[in-house]
């Protein structure tokens, strides 16, 4: 009998309650060890350990960063000499600097997961340089496009054989047998009475950090030119720009327009999603938003800056809902057209997903990872 391929996964936290997208992580690995034997290190859990079927957990509780960071080390060594040659890290620059330098001592390959736009923002000197030095120290830089894929080699100066496209993915079964439960009339009137909106009004969307580079700064101006549409936006979040956010919505007396939920558990979205009719996304940093795959996969069209991988995503023939980075007129017309889009919609949306089912993306990692 053939022996199992050994993969180490370096995944950054877990906790239950994350509003991240972590979760998804360790669904496809519990998917996964059906045929390859996982071990995966969590540099930080907190509470209850995920469910992970064969997989070997290594876990490090919160302690402080350089004990973090020792810690991390030893488990990688553990993890080479126990026979494990490839390792995936999810965004941890440090665990991928570590990986790779083991590898190199012992043999090996480093899988390194990043997906956003970094250089669009300056860091300090030293983390620029790190940054780059990693990058040119992992065996494979794996990112969600092809169109970031070319992006990421050019920035960070690595051939383009050097990169390659994973994109996210989502449990389409998981999602819509959750949708099911939530998509009943009782239970949304109970949520609407619940965040006082009116049976006849509209819900507009937002799942994301309250920054600028998600785009929270353009959400009053989107109000105010909206302020004349009985819509109510549902704001799940929270973040450095929500103090500013509450004062411009005071200063232009939108308060009626919006309700501010704070971080909700990812394992809870889901019933919001079962009320909205647009998702909005201003964001001017993205990589592949896993909430726009949990968007389609709701049936709910979606208005968002045309940034990082969103259009590679989109559904074809709804690219006009795609907008212009910071054009917040554009953005504002595009979301009163998908308030009138058609329920015939829901199947095309469906059909998009699919391709990002975790079955599909699990047989593509066995491809390009394995």
């Amino acid at each position: 009998m053939a022996k199992k391929q050994k993969i180490c996964f370096i995944v950054p936290e877990y906790r239950t309650d994350t509003p991240t997208h972590f979760p998804y992580i360790f669904e496809m690995i519990a998917r996964l060890s059906s045929d390859i034997q996982i071990r995966c290190i969590i540099e930080r859990s907190f509470g209850a350990l995920p469910l992970l079927d064969s997989a070997e957990l290594y876990v490090q509780r919160p302690t402080l960063f350089l004990f973090r960071i020792a810690q991390t080390k030893i488990n990688i060594l553990r993890a080479r000499a126990a026979g494990y040659r490839d390792f995936y890290v999810h965004y941890s620059f440090f665990s991928a600097f570590f990986a790779s330098l083991v590898t190199r001592i012992f043999g090996g390959r480093v899988f390194y997961w990043n997906c956003g736009l970094p250089w669009q923002y300056r860091r300090n000197w030293f983390r620029e340089q790190f940054e780059q030095l990693v990058y040119q120290m992992v065996t494979f830089l794996i990112t969600g496009t092809e169109g970031l894929k070319k992006e990421y080699a050019k920035h960070y100066h690595v051939p383009l054989e050097k990169v390659k496209v994973l994109p996210n993915w989502i449990d389409t079964e998981k999602w819509k047998a959750e949708s099911e439960k939530w998509n009943v009339a009782e239970k949304h009137e109970e949520l609407r009475e619940r965040l006082n909106i009116s049976e006849n009004a509209k819900v507009l969307l937002f799942v994301h950090r309250l920054s600028k580079r998600k785009g929270a700064h353009y959400i009053p101006e989107i109000l105010k030119r909206l302020q004349d549409e009985n819509i109510v936006l549902v704001v799940i979040g929270d973040g450095p720009e929500r103090k500013a956010l509450e004062l411009q919505i005071l200063n232009y007396q939108l308060q009626t327009k919006i309700r501010f939920l704070g971080w909700i558990p990812q394992n809870e979205i889901i019933k919001y999603f079962a009320i909205a009719d647009v998702f909005i996304m201003p964001s001017e940093e993205e990589g592949f938003p896993h909430v726009l795959l949990e968007t389609m996969a709701a049936g709910i069209p979606f208005v968002a800056f045309d940034v990082g991988g969103v259009r590679e995503i989109a559904l074809r023939g709804l690219e006009k809902n795609i907008v212009p980075r910071g054009d917040v007129k554009i953005f504002c017309e595009r979301i009163c057209g998908a308030l009138s889009v058609s329920h015939e919609y829901r199947t095309l949306f469906e059909e998009r997903v699919a391709e990002y089912d975790i079955e599909n993306v699990a047989a593509l990692f066995r491809e390009r990872i394995c």
